[in-house]
């Protein structure tokens, strides 16, 4: 069985943790959504995703018809709940005014909605899951039961983690904290869709079609409504 050498979970994990000076940099020290996605999708998460491709390229297998009927089904029915708990909540959870004056203190205007959702929903997907899913956990995975549980759980942790510096900027506390915790449980459900499907495009449709889109429909309901 392969032995992972210290140096590379080393220099694994510190790459997991590269979204972080990025992410802060991007949204407290520039202000700015647009050099956000500069720093974390390309200098972090591209980068790595061109280089480790080797582990991923291979895992590019076409959804079936059940795969995407169970994806719009979720689709609709994410966006369906995200515009419903904003509505039960009231501003438990978000506070409107201070959600939407953080967003335009950081670039965001009802103008760019459109394009910035389909970046969203199709870069910010597709370089996330390569990255978290086809990289690092592939990374950790493979060469024993030990490290194929820290791959998973290591990969999830340390892709919800670094979110906690957007959303504490976004909700009321405590959800910053709860929404981490739903991201960990989220990440550990993709690596397990990914071990089991072996394919790369069915943690990508999930993310971006039922996730991200969810939050997409929920911005646009807000900006509505406000």
């Amino acid at each position: 069985m392969a032995v992972l050498p210290k140096r590379r979970i080393l220099a694994v994990m510190l790459l997991s943790l590269a979204p972080w000076p990025a992410v802060w940099l991007g949204m407290y020290r520039f202000s700015s959504i647009f050099i956000t996605f500069f720093l974390y999708h390309g200098l972090c998460l591209f980068p790595a995703v061109v280089w480790g491709r080797k582990l991923w390229s291979g895992h590019w297998q076409r959804p079936t018809p059940r795969d995407w009927l169970l994806i719009m089904l979720g689709c609709i029915l994410g966006a369906i709940i995200a515009v419903a708990a904003y509505k039960m909540t009231g501003n438990l959870i978000i506070s409107k005014v201070d959600f939407l004056q953080s967003l335009s203190k950081r670039g965001f205007d009802r103008p760019i909605m459109v394009p910035l959702a389909i970046y969203f929903v199709v870069i910010n997907a597709t370089l996330e899951e390569l990255f978290w899913r086809g990289v690092i956990y592939n990374e950790l995975r493979p060469l024993s039961e030990t490290y194929k549980v820290m791959g998973m759980v290591w990969s999830s942790a340390a892709f919800a983690t670094w979110h906690y510096l957007v959303l504490r900027l976004l909700l009321q506390p405590p959800f910053a904290e709860i929404t981490v915790i739903a991201l960990v449980i989220f990440g550990l459900i993709m690596a397990w869709l990914y071990d089991k499907t072996k394919s790369i495009v069915l943690p990508i449709l999930w993310h971006g079609l039922v996730c991200d889109f969810a939050l997409v429909v929920l911005l646009a309901y807000i900006l509505q409504t406000s």
